[in-house]
């Protein structure tokens, strides 16, 4: 709760401060059909689709996958940048395969905190996020960088890196095995440790068609590693997505 009330906090403090010129709406939209596992861990894949949104005024942000936040500048260059927001992660779901609607369901919102520190083409982020709903709790911190760069006119390029760590209750959400699921589904039971969940490796490519028109190609690969690793739900480590997508940008 604590850390939830830093990131509120946070958040409000410089809206007072921020002038009518600093409002400038960024937006794109679009859509993307990803190829991923069932849940972390799962040897079988399914295809899901979502919306593709990214929306900036001013420094405020609405994002598929930031969430809906903040950016809150500490360097007048804009160097060192705290976002804190409003983002999600899905529930598990065991032996329930995921059409689009469970998936939407499934959703479920939680406080991150990104302190993103700067050096072009280079961005280093850290991000501490807590659940704030039953089906996603846990915190988990991630120690990131990624590095973006205009390839051509036509292509951008945004390679990434994280290390994911999870907390003792995050593991058990997302690889635990509790008296519940073992005797619906058989599994061994299994209460796993706090400890790093995954490293991941994964980048976006955007082809300009036009101007304001892309296609997005995203991929990622997952190795699970420690109290992830060991979870007998986990059949396979090493986890792939790829999507393609279009987007459009005003």
């Amino acid at each position: 709760m604590f850390r939830k009330a830093i990131i509120l906090i946070i958040a409000l403090a410089p809206l007072g401060a921020l002038a009518d010129d600093d409002f400038q709406l960024k937006a794109s939209v679009g859509g993307m059909v990803l190829i991923g596992p069932q849940y972390m861990g799962a040897s079988k894949y399914e295809p899901y689709w979502f919306p593709m949104v990214d929306l900036q005024y001013g420094p405020l942000f609405a994002e598929t996958f930031q969430g809906v936040g903040l950016y809150v500048p500490v360097e007048e260059t804009r160097t060192l940048i705290f976002a804190p927001a409003i983002r999600w992660r899905v529930k598990r779901n065991l032996g329930e395969s995921w059409d689009t609607f469970e998936y939407i369901e499934n959703i479920r919102p939680v406080a991150t905190l990104n302190t993103i520190l700067k050096f072009d083409p280079f961005v280093f982020n850290f991000r501490m996020t807590d659940g704030l709903m039953h089906g996603v709790r846990g915190s988990s911190y991630n120690l990131g960088i990624a590095w973006r760069d205009e390839i051509s006119d036509r292509v951008n390029l945004t390679l990434y890196a994280t290390a994911i760590y999870g907390s003792k209750t995050f593991n058990q959400t997302y690889f635990g095995v509790t008296e519940v699921e073992h005797n619906k589904f058989g599994y061994e039971l299994y209460d796993p440790s706090a400890g790093l969940k995954s490293l991941d490796a994964g980048g976006l490519v955007k082809y300009f068609v036009t101007k304001n028109i892309s296609i997005d190609v995203a991929f990622e690969y997952m190795r699970l590693t420690g109290p992830a690793a060991k979870s007998p739900i986990t059949y396979a480590k090493d986890q792939f997505m790829l999507g393609i997508g279009a987007s459009y940008k005003f």
